[in-house]
């Protein structure tokens, strides 16, 4: 049967690779684009939804089988804390609310390895709190993934992310079997690992981490 999904945050890194992924999809007959800007997409099984992000309208999930949550932001662009974490934490719990009223069974969560909901440092502590408030929400099936460093092309400039980029092949090589975790990962390869994961019975919570990405 052909799935209906719903992605948060369509626009970054693994948003965009997502969908991309998803529109070939040939078991995908709709994605659901969650936006609160005007976008624009030529496919003909993406449809936008322009709403407010920190109370969409649970009508926009009807019918759905899944959702994608994907939205995050930076310390940059971002840098008081309350609005980071509205956008973080508020807008997430916020479709992932929505959608489990509108009866979706399944969510995927793009969090960060060291998410700790008692975490001294605020991005730890913020991933933390949002996985755990997700899978209070318990969800049929919640697929969380905890990258550790995100290799890909971003459309704002990160000097440092761009250095931790160049030299991640080396530290990679590094990594023993125990610590595997920590490797780097493409943003395409974890779009990927989400598009696999869809739709699975069995286990209905499970976190993720490197090795796993790759495991269907």
């Amino acid at each position: 049967m052909s799935k209906i999904v719903v992605v948060l945050g369509g626009t970054g890194l693994i948003g965009s690779s997502l969908i991309a992924l998803l529109s070939q999809d040939q078991n995908i007959a709709e994605i659901r684009i969650l936006t609160r800007r005007p976008l624009q997409f030529e496919h003909p099984k993406i449809k936008v939804f322009e709403t407010d992000l920190s109370k969409p309208d649970a009508s926009i999930f009807e019918h759905s089988d899944a959702l994608y949550c994907c939205i995050g932001t930076t310390k940059k662009k971002t840098p008081n804390r309350d609005a980071y974490r509205l956008i973080d934490h508020g807008m997430t719990l916020a479709a992932a609310s929505a959608a489990k009223k509108a009866g979706v069974q399944e969510v995927h969560l793009i969090s960060a390895i060291g998410a700790d909901s008692q975490a001294k440092i605020f991005y730890n502590r913020l991933k933390g709190e949002i996985e755990k408030d997700l899978l209070q929400l318990a969800f049929d099936r919640t697929y969380i993934y905890q990258p550790a460093l995100l290799i890909g092309a971003r459309q704002e400039k990160r000097i440092g992310e761009k250095f931790a980029q160049w030299i991640s092949p080396f530290l990679d090589g590094l990594l023993n079997e125990k610590v595997m975790k920590y490797h780097s990962v493409k943003a395409h390869e974890l779009a990927g690992a989400m598009q696999r994961h869809s739709f699975q019975t069995g286990q209905k919570q499970k976190i993720l981490h490197y090795p796993d990405f790759f495991e269907k």
